[in-house]
């Protein structure tokens, strides 16, 4: 926007309006000034502004009349560190990815070239942005002004905030995040095709399968889902992206009384199965052989294929924009619980799940992708995609223990408690 000296100068003489503001810059020792106002409160309800209507430009050293007084040349790193700071430390969702700066030269009045710094901000795609603590702002003409709740709902939808979690941008994770092997094994396995031989670029083939994003930027990001499926370090970009297991010899969680704990990372299918073989080879895990007319007949304490089930639901299904939470398993020597980060999706209810009804659910598209894979300890696949997959669970747990599983809406997490067949009394 504006990208030669002419068009801003004439931008300028034009004065502020929709897509334009000036900013004279006055420092004192280490602190910024810009006008009556803080400058950390006025600069991030200005780039709000502009970020959540259609962009813009701010430019620092003009005046409102459009004097271009200038900025000392050794001060110009400050104000970018501070510009920067304040994207990135005071606005809700950060907004760092959406700035541009420009330092540039550019006459005043008289004809002297004044330093200054050109600031543009793109519209933002997928988010609205608010200063900490305030309602998201917009621009008209050249001020700026509160949203309502009635335009925060328009513009959640013109923004396609209601586009899934999997599906969006992670906008600290550039497309070098994927490791390329984990992708080329899955496609050539499931696809049945050498990568060699594929004639989409590798970029564009990523971002049909909704891998990889543009941003408003023409940038490329990674996607919730293919950070989840094909990074090793999915955590680094999404908070609480791992499973934690933590081994009780009580029947309640005591810190005294743990056994053994482990964080499993990795990509969402390392996940599931480093959770499902640490589960089958728990001591809390027995399996007791009794003996037939047709032979000895193995009866283990919990159903394997029930707890892939809820493992595979909490990590699929669970709400990933909830930042820090991660899926936590608890074995006890009565019960093993699986908890999310989370509620049931679109309004549903224990009482309906365990009733039959179809869920509609959440991470549909990395729902998937984890169709494709199988289980090498339990043979079955991790997803059968047809909706009845928790009755099933629940089928299993009571052909193998003789008890359903309970199902509980803890806070804004989701807990599955299966029952032993053996317990052990502690």
């Amino acid at each position: 926007m504006y990208n030669t000296i002419d068009a801003l100068l004439k931008e300028i003489q034009s004065g502020e309006d929709s897509y334009l503001d000036f900013k004279i810059v006055n420092f004192k020792g280490k602190q910024i000034y810009f006008s009556k106002e803080k400058a950390t409160q006025e600069l991030a309800k200005d780039l709000c502004c502009f970020a959540n209507s259609e962009g813009g430009v701010i430019v620092f050293g003009v005046r409102d009349d459009g004097e271009r007084i200038g900025i000392d040349k050794d001060k110009i790193s400050n104000l970018q560190q501070f510009i920067v700071n304040v994207s990135q430390n005071n606005i809700e969702p950060p907004i760092g990815h959406l700035l541009i700066f420009d330092r540039i030269l550019i006459p005043d009045s008289s004809g002297k070239e004044k330093n200054c710094l050109k600031l543009e901000i793109k519209k933002a795609c997928y988010n609205i942005h608010a200063p900490f603590g305030k309602r998201p702002y917009f621009r008209i003409a050249d001020h700026c002004y509160e949203m309502t709740l009635e335009q925060q709902v328009r513009y959640f939808e013109k923004r396609g905030m209601l586009t899934p979690f999997e599906e969006r941008p992670v906008y600290t994770a550039k497309k070098d995040a994927i490791d390329k092997t984990l992708f080329k094994s899955y496609y050539e396995k499931f696809y049945e095709i050498d990568m060699d031989e594929v004639e989409i670029p590798f970029n564009n083939l990523l971002q049909n399968m909704k891998i990889l994003t543009q941003d408003e930027t023409g940038m490329l990001y990674t996607t919730g889902m293919g950070l989840l499926l094909f990074s090793n370090t999915p955590d680094k970009w999404i908070s609480g992206a791992y499973v934690d297991v933590v081994h009780y010899r009580s029947t309640e969680p005591d810190i005294d009384n743990q056994v053994d704990t482990k964080t499993f990372s990795g990509n969402i299918i390392s996940q599931i199965e480093k959770s499902i073989s640490y589960l089958e080879l728990s001591p809390y895990f027995p399996t007791r052989a009794q003996k037939n007319g047709h032979g000895r007949i193995d009866q283990p304490a919990y159903s394997l294929r029930s707890l892939q089930e809820a493992i595979v639901n909490a990590l699929v299904h669970r709400d990933y924009s909830i930042q820090g939470a991660q899926v936590r398993i608890f074995i006890f020597p009565d019960r093993i619980e699986i908890t999310n980060p989370g509620k049931l999706h679109n309004s549903l209810t224990p009482e309906a799940l365990f009733a039959g009804c179809q869920p509609v659910r959440r991470n549909q598209m990395l729902a998937g992708f984890i169709r494709n894979y199988k289980s090498p300890i339990t043979k079955r696949s991790y997803m059968e995609g047809k909706g009845t997959g928790f009755l099933s669970m629940v089928r299993e747990c009571v052909k193998v223990t003789g008890r359903k599983p309970d199902l509980n809406i803890i806070g804004d997490s989701v807990r599955v408690t299966m029952w032993s067949k053996y317990p052990i009394n502690k």
